[in-house]
């Protein structure tokens, strides 16, 4: 049984133009909050992301000829406020997309703590180090300038710079703000550096006041790695002073204000002028003082020579003294030595007669050795004599024949009678002969 189904139909194409219709007469202009977590530029120059919250994601586009409108560039994790229009597509599949116009930053907090990771990061790597940056001449002969070619800040830089040492400047015109403004400034400090004909000595990078979101641009990563390696000093001037941005912590120098970072540039003329003079005055009463202390050295010097006659003269003369008194000299020596051979010839006497005297000596020596013989031995032969008579006169053989007698025992003789027992059997020595006797009493 056919029922009459009451639902309208659609082609496609009228359908997804249906749908279009809706979305864009209910959704004209409208703000949607999101964090960017993807983003992918396409060969034509638009830029595709994706916004998402906790639930949910919401493609979106940004148009080429819309990016220079930009003030800030999308990136990352940036939670931002998406205003433009709700369009769709359905050529190759059905979708729906923001059609972006403008981005804001969904509250300062986001945007700072974006910031703060970008510092972390690079002061890990050393980018903020002092002994890394370059120092500024003191006279630069030629300054770079990269700022916005409207406003005041060009004007104050290049008004304080003709007030104090007036000297060329070159300004290179970028953006300070918007999604332009870091790649303008990227461009501007590798012109500067590339530069082989009046190059700068050195470049300030300045921009006016602004909110956070207004200086994004200088708290670029990128930008400001590029300071750091800028071969030039730069000068950061960015906001006034109580902005700090990314690139004041990274360039060689950071001024409060543009005006200045003119005043760190240059020195003020009038004073160098003043110095000039004052070492100009200090040396020449220098060399003045000097000169006259020569010329009076001179004068005294001029006093002091003479003739180089009558100097040869007088040295010639003095030689002449030298000589003569060097060759009577070697005359009192010469006479010294004969003298002396005189009297060592007197002393040396003849072989001959040192001969006659030596011979004469030992006949003389030789009586005498005669006559001490001959006393020697008589001298001897009664000594002899005499001892012999006491040898006599106190012999064991003279006493005995006197009468003595000598005991003995076993061959010894006794001196004492504590050593003689009774009937002790001895034997007694005559000058004729021996005894045995046998002791019977001793008293």
């Amino acid at each position: 049984m056919n029922t009459k189904i009451n639902i309208p139909e659609f082609e496609v194409s009228e359908f997804n133009k249906a749908f279009k219709n809706i979305i864009e007469t209910n959704f004209n202009y409208v703000r949607i909050k999101g964090e960017i977590s993807e983003i992918k530029t396409a060969t034509k120059g638009q830029i595709y992301l994706t916004l998402k919250d906790n639930d949910s994601i919401l493609s979106g586009v940004i148009w080429d000829q819309k990016k220079k409108y930009l003030d800030i560039i999308p990136e990352l994790g940036l939670e931002i406020i998406a205003t433009g229009k709700i369009t769709t597509w359905s050529r190759f599949k059905t979708t729906y997309q923001i059609d972006i116009d403008k981005i804001e930053i969904a509250g300062e907090g986001a945007l700072l703590k974006i910031i703060e990771e970008r510092k972390k990061r690079l002061q890990k790597k050393g980018y903020f180090e002092i002994d890394k940056k370059n120092s500024l001449p003191y006279l630069p002969s030629r300054i770079g300038i990269i700022t916005s070619p409207t406003g005041s800040v060009v004007y104050d830089i290049i008004n304080r710079v003709n007030d104090r040492f007036p000297m060329p400047l070159d300004i290179w015109p970028v953006s300070v703000q918007g999604i332009d403004a870091v790649s303008s400034i990227i461009n501007a400090i590798d012109g500067f550096n590339e530069m082989i004909k009046d190059k700068p000595d050195v470049i300030i990078i300045a921009r006016g006041g602004g909110s956070t979101e207004d200086l994004m641009a200088f708290n670029d990563e990128k930008l400001a790695i590029k300071v750091f390696e800028s071969k030039i000093p730069i000068v950061s001037a960015i906001g006034h002073e109580t902005d700090t941005t990314i690139i004041d912590l990274v360039s060689d120098l950071r001024a409060s204000t543009p005006t200045a970072a003119a005043e760190k540039t240059v020195p003020v003329k009038n004073e160098i002028e003043g110095q000039l003079k004052n070492f100009h005055f200090q040396l020449e009463n220098k060399l003045k003082s000097k000169l006259s202390i020569i010329r009076d050295n001179l004068e005294y010097l001029n006093k002091l020579l003479k003739a180089p006659i009558f100097i040869i003269n007088i040295y010639g003369d003095k030689i002449n003294q030298s000589l003569k008194k060097i060759d009577l000299s070697i005359k009192n020596k010469l006479n010294l030595i004969n003298l002396n051979l005189l009297n060592v010839k007197k002393s040396i006497n003849s072989p001959d007669n040192i001969l006659k005297i030596k011979k004469m000596s030992i006949k003389e020596h030789t009586k005498n050795l005669e006559s001490k013989i001959v006393e020697k031995y008589n001298n001897n032969k009664l000594n002899l004599k005499s001892n012999l008579r006491l040898l006599n006169s106190n012999s064991v053989s003279t006493n005995l024949k006197k009468g003595y007698s000598i005991l003995t025992q076993k061959n010894k003789i006794l001196s004492s009678v504590k050593k003689i027992n009774i009937n002790l059997d001895l034997e007694a020595k005559l000058s004729d002969g021996k005894l045995k006797v046998n002791v019977k009493k001793i008293n």
